[in-house]
């Protein structure tokens, strides 16, 4: 009878507890991120001295020692346990608006994206992230102007065509480009007093650092806005040529010329070589990260002069804390929301195979013709 007394009020104290927790952690303000608090990689964390609402250590009633004739006397057995509070739903905290509540050990509670709570069994798409800073553009770059400058320019494309230097009437041609580009990371120099958000002078950060890049893409990216193919192939094609172009979702291509390339600009191999003005489209979205420190201060209660005086308790003084704790941002840039057409850049830059970097292709095409000759 005993024991299954014991076990109800164990049961009743583990629901009291998670229903205290439960209550507790709305009280936390959860969109502040206060001293020992950081969110990274879908999880929220914090550890603050003793400021973070956590229950005591349940005990449960266990048989004491006993002798002959006397009644058991209860004594306590500590019981670890980690709460868990699942699919809770606070919009706008998470990409899935629903996280999993943890308390792991005292003074720490963690927040995680929870997925499949609305139904959903894979992570979405996370939303694109506007650039953090005011941006300049150019013809095919962006630039942050603040008291750091940082730029980046959409790469020359490499382009090969076969056969090479030139192609002949009625033969099958074909283009090819190299794999997708991503360009190496363009930065800034690092600043000091300086927050990312709102992108204002604050001193409670340093080295904030903020890099750019551009990425090629092909259809089906990206995901909202996606590109027409790999590359788009502008012929130049004689009024009776067809096609007039070719969209192409893998890395090349093949055309045939029905009329040599004579009266066309030349700027073939050596410059010397009438040509079809080829234009190659590719598709580049922008990319941008940022790294910081940001400085966290608390204070503690500890021993101090019979005249001190700390959250009103006398002989204890107020003892401030310092530490710089890393910080980080991602994302890729709607370009739409800058006044441009679309999700992406469309770039006609290539590298040529004789090393120029242009806009045009240009392409020799030459007609064979027979010779006869006067017996000898």
């Amino acid at each position: 009878m005993v024991q299954h007394r014991s076990i109800k009020i164990w049961l009743v104290l583990v629901m009291l507890g998670i229903i205290f927790i439960s209550s507790l952690t709305f009280i936390y303000p959860i969109g502040a991120q206060g001293p020992g608090c950081r969110y990274e990689n879908g999880k929220f964390s914090c550890e603050r001295d003793g400021t973070i609402p956590r229950p005591p250590p349940r005990t449960e009633v266990a048989p004491g020692p006993t002798r002959p004739g006397a009644t058991p006397r209860p004594g306590p057995t500590v019981i670890s346990l980690e709460v868990v509070l699942r699919c809770v739903y606070l919009p706008g905290f998470s990409p899935t608006n629903y996280v999993h509540i943890r308390y792991p050990r005292p003074n720490v509670v963690i927040f995680e994206t929870a997925y499949g709570c609305d139904g959903g069994s894979t992570p979405p798409p996370l939303p694109p992230k506007p650039l953090p800073c005011p941006p300049g553009w150019t013809d095919d770059g962006v630039f942050c102007s603040w008291s750091r400058y940082v730029e980046a320019r959409i790469p020359p494309l490499p382009v090969a065509y076969l056969p090479y230097p030139r192609g002949i009437v009625y033969d099958r041609m074909q283009f090819s480009v190299g794999a997708l580009i991503t360009q190496a990371w363009n930065c800034s120099d690092p600043v000091d007093a300086w927050s990312p958000s709102p992108w204002a002078y604050d001193e409670d950060y340093r080295n904030l650092v903020l890099c750019l890049r551009w990425r090629q893409v092909k259809n089906p990216e990206p995901a909202s806005d996606p590109a027409p193919g790999w590359i788009r192939w502008v012929w130049d094609e004689r009024a009776w040529g067809d096609p007039k172009e070719t969209v192409s979702r893998v890395g090349s291509a093949e055309h045939t010329y029905v009329t040599s390339s004579a009266q066309k600009p030349e700027n073939g191999p050596n410059g010397n070589l009438p040509s079809y003005q080829v234009q190659v489209h590719s598709y580049w979205v922008v990319d941008w990260r940022m790294t910081w420190e940001k400085r966290f201060r608390w204070y503690t209660c500890e021993a101090g002069n019979a005249g001190d005086s700390c959250d009103g308790v006398g002989g204890r003084r107020a003892v401030i804390h310092e530490r710089w704790d890393p910080g980080s941002d991602a994302g890729t840039a709607d370009l739409r929301g800058y006044g441009q057409p679309h999700f992406y850049a469309d770039s006609t830059k290539i590298i040529l195979p004789d090393g120029r970097t242009t806009r045009i292709l240009p392409v020799p095409v030459i007609e064979v013709q027979g010779v006869i000759g006067a017996p000898p």
